[in-house]
């Protein structure tokens, strides 16, 4: 089944620990430049995409310093999965702000191919943390699997 909800996700060159991150679905949009601090949220995401695959809800934290954004994923059922984006802060209840359903190629395989080529983006160290190589690999025989599913 084809979803209308496909997601563009780019995360651009990091720079000083701040990581531009730009999410696109439909009439939603969201520009953020999230922080490596106090956990670095690529690695967060790669954990959630291994979760949401394997059928265990998720939640990635997407940090701004002190607020930040939360995007929960989780599969209903299978094939079929879910994004929620809610924004948080110390003094607020979470503000609801984006839901979205779709295939794993509408929804997730975005996210991977995100932090594929961020990954192949050139920044120091210090700019901003790396996966390491054994869960890029992991990352890539994810990504055929899902390819393989479609």
């Amino acid at each position: 089944m084809k979803y209308p909800n496909r997601i563009r996700v780019d995360f651009e060159r990091p720079s000083h620990g701040w990581l531009p991150v730009k999410v696109i679905m439909n009439d939603f949009e969201l520009d953020i430049d999230a922080s490596d601090v106090p956990v670095n949220p690529i690695y967060l995401l790669y954990l959630a995409i291994l979760d949401v695959v394997a059928g265990i809800a998720s939640k990635v934290w997407w940090h701004l310093e002190p607020v930040g954004y939360y995007f929960d994923f989780t599969q209903p059922q299978p094939g079929l999965y879910r994004l929620v984006i809610s924004y948080h802060s110390d003094s607020q209840v979470p503000e609801f702000l984006y839901e979205t359903k779709g295939s794993a190629a509408d929804i997730v395989l975005p996210f991977c191919r995100a932090i594929k080529n961020l990954d192949s983006c050139k920044y120091d160290e210090q700019d901003w943390p790396s996966l390491e190589e054994k869960q890029l690999t992991h990352l890539s025989n994810v990504i055929e699997l899902l390819k393989k599913r479609a």
